[in-house]
């Protein structure tokens, strides 16, 4: 493994194991405590331009399969955990987590205190980090970060927004077949307007009997309600 570092806009200055993509990442840095579903989490688009710190220690175990991905791309920075498992075990494992960040370019980084980052995120909130495996100098990370834009600055809705209007085809998993069932031909309809939604909220409104339909953040009102007119 590579070694990264990161600052952060409070001043701390960090350095750990890269076991992702290579490069300098710019984002804010908050936390998750789920104890499942890191690929799930990473892929989530609402956590575009963050970095992700996992509360759960043991990160990778599992691997990951494209399947479960909630949006087409990772729209994160990077992920922060205790300890990366590389070799994973599971039946529906198809490669480890580390291959699915260096293939999105998010970084990841382990071997760091991920306690003492939530309890500093905990008691001081989200804030602006960098990370690199490139730049090992604190005063240039600090240089870099203060010429980046601010989270907020980023209109991150028109990135991890759909292109294109398009049909949603699956529904929940189904242990039985080992796959998320298809789409029926349905009489109700329901148009989802994407500003960053996940697969498997789209995947529960098939699933309750409904066509979805998902357009982009652009979409005007007046070709809104025609969809509605239309049928």
């Amino acid at each position: 493994m590579e070694r990264i570092y990161i600052y952060l806009e409070n001043g701390t200055f960090l350095e750990a194991d890269s076991f992702g993509a290579s490069g300098t990442s710019v984002g804010e840095i908050v936390f998750n405590t789920s104890l499942t579903g890191y690929q799930e989490i990473t892929t989530d688009p609402s956590y575009a331009g963050q970095f992700i710190t996992f509360t759960m220690p043991e990160i990778g175990n599992v691997g990951v399969n494209q399947a479960d991905n909630e949006s087409k791309i990772a729209y994160s920075k990077g992920v922060i955990v205790r300890a990366y498992n590389e070799a994973y075990s599971n039946f529906r494992g198809e490669r480890s987590f580390a291959e699915l960040l260096k293939e999105q370019g998010v970084l990841g980084i382990c071997n760091i205190d991920t306690r003492f980052l939530t309890k500093m995120i905990r008691d001081e909130g989200a804030m602006m980090m960098i990370a690199s495996t490139l730049i090992s100098d604190k005063e240039e990370l600090k240089k870099v970060l203060e010429n980046s834009p601010r989270i907020e600055d980023i209109n991150y809705i028109n990135e991890v927004s759909t292109k294109e209007a398009y049909i949603h085809k699956h529904g929940a998993w189904n242990h039985s077949i080992m796959d998320y069932n298809k789409a029926m031909m349905q009489e109700k309809k329901v148009v989802v307007l994407d500003f960053g939604v996940k697969r498997n909220i789209l995947n529960e409104l098939v699933e309750a009997g409904l066509e979805v339909e998902v357009i982009p953040n652009t979409f005007k009102a007046d070709d809104l309600i025609a969809r509605f007119e239309a049928g």
